[in-house]
């Protein structure tokens, strides 16, 4: 048997939880059984998980929370994902929400399949003891218990994900799709609406001339698109960025596509600058100065893959020259 210990703020570690469980469930009451009948130091602790996994409230609660945990299992996947876009969070967010929605009625096809397969498992072991507390399949209302337990948490779940991904900012960040060439149109209008949004936001950032550039960029764009350029919304700004022209001739939709790179879309890039952190600051560069670590860092994350020969050497003459340091260790 191996099971899967899930993490407090680990969405996907909590489903693997679930779907570990489930896939070795008869061989893990067997198991349990097996050590609760050797009368050793863990046989009372054995006992008492036989007790509750035995219990069809139990199995109940754990089986229906397969497809929850599944559904946000996905929806973490889509938010690590280094290509995502703010119409594609937008999206995901929905669907999921969605999915939520459906998963609270007890008639769906997912419940039906779940209460034929805890029928199949054996609600109370030969070697437990019975008591007045257990139950049996047949004495438990599966409808009663899901409404009473999983609708809440299904609902608490659903209050979450709204309040971490609010209509209204996710409306805001799915303005800057205006850079996406695939859906830029002719209209004389187009985008209008969005760089209004934006500079009504960031109005400190933007005036009037926001909008005198945005004119003429949409037709470049549109010139991009007729021409069968394939470039992604994060593409083009960067090139917005790095192309000295553009830059200069559209500086207020040059610092707009920074403020676009620079949001947070996904955790991918920032769940591998942590695991970077960790691997330049240990414990014997537990002194290297803010600055130091900063520049180590960049070095990691957007410096070569691979290095060749001639700048190793030089790093390793380099590295000679310095003066040498008693480590405590």
């Amino acid at each position: 048997l191996k099971l899967v210990q899930p993490g407090d703020t680990r969405w996907l570690s909590n489903s693997l939880s679930i779907q570990s469980v489930l896939i070795s469930y008869k061989p893990l009451l067997l198991t349990l059984e097996h050590i609760s009948s050797e009368r050793d130091e863990n046989s009372p602790e054995a006992l008492g998980l036989l007790h509750i996994l035995s219990n069809p409230s139990t199995m109940f609660i754990i089986h229906v929370l397969e497809p929850i945990l599944k559904a946000l299992a996905i929806f973490s996947k889509q938010l690590q994902t280094k290509e995502a876009d703010f119409a594609q969070l937008q999206i995901f967010t929905s669907a999921t929400l969605l999915r939520l929605e459906e998963l609270k009625d007890f008639s769906a096809s997912d419940y039906e399949n779940i209460i034929k397969t805890i029928q199949t498992l054996p609600s109370v072991s030969p070697l437990t003891r019975m008591t007045r507390l257990t139950v049996s399949n047949d004495q438990i209302d599966f409808r009663q218990l899901f409404d009473t337990k999983i609708v809440p948490f299904i609902d608490a779940i659903i209050e979450n994900i709204r309040a971490r991904f609010e209509p209204g900012t996710l409306a805001l960040l799915d303005s800057f799709s205006i850079f996406d060439i695939q859906n830029v149109t002719d209209e004389p209008d187009y985008g209008d609406k969005q760089i209004a949004a934006l500079q009504h936001h960031y109005q400190n950032d933007f005036d009037q001339s926001l909008f005198d550039e945005w004119k003429i960029f949409r037709k470049y764009l549109l010139v991009l698109k007729s021409k069968d350029q394939s470039i992604t919304q994060r593409d083009m700004c960067i090139t917005l960025i790095k192309d000295g022209t553009l830059k200069e001739v559209y500086p207020s939709l040059s610092l707009l596509a920074e403020i676009f790179l620079c949001a947070p879309i996904s955790t991918a890039t920032v769940e591998r600058e942590f695991s970077t952190t960790n691997r330049i600051l240990t414990d014997l560069r537990n002194r290297l100065t803010i600055e130091h670590v900063d520049q180590l860092m960049r070095i990691s994350i957007e410096g070569p893959e691979h290095l060749n020969e001639e700048i190793k050497e030089k790093i390793i003459d380099c590295w000679k020259l310095k003066k040498q340091r008693r480590l405590a260790v």
